[in-house]
């Protein structure tokens, strides 16, 4: 889940005269409170904010319909989960497939706001489709049911107004 930094501003800040900041008890914050260490009178500071930005947000707004579009289809099951090649008897998964990608991925990427623009969750959703045609083969059932997926997808994203990112 994603750190939130406080908006308040903590007591004891620097006043208007330049005073140096000082805790509720007095005395200078330690360099471990000003780099987000903990203190018992000091609020944390956070440095490294992880909530998505705008831009994260309006790309997983407008993208998690078509992904979760494409996890309910009736062929979405076959993509929905990363390929266990053990469990399936597909040793060379890994040799064939260089950049594995599954549906759930797609969708947790974007709850997390990890795509910065709508360039790599269109390939991240393409990448899914095309690994499953080149490891079963174009004229598979997979691969047809990858072909079908991919179509859908490339339409639907023509739709999106996805040209304001």
């Amino acid at each position: 889940m994603p750190r939130q930094s406080s908006g308040g501003v903590a007591s004891g800040s620097t006043s208007a005269g330049g005073m140096r900041p000082t805790d509720s008890n007095g005395a200078a914050p330690s360099a471990s409170d000003k780099l987000g260490g903990s203190s018992s009178t000091a609020p944390s500071l956070q440095l490294n904010d992880a909530s998505p930005t705008t831009i994260e947000r309006q790309i997983a707004t407008k993208c998690l319909p078509l992904a979760k579009k494409l996890l309910h289809h009736e062929h979405g099951w076959v993509f929905k989960d990363p390929i266990d090649p053990v469990e399936l008897g597909i040793p060379e998964y890994f040799d064939v497939v260089e950049q594995p990608m599954d549906l759930t991925l797609v969708v947790n990427k974007l709850e997390e706001g990890a795509y910065k623009d709508m360039a790599g969750f269109v390939s991240d959703t393409k990448l899914v489709f095309e690994n499953a045609i080149l490891f079963n083969g174009e004229d598979s059932d997979v691969g047809d049911m990858a072909k079908e997926m991919l179509d859908i997808f490339e339409k639907d994203i023509r739709a999106c107004p996805y040209k304001i990112f």
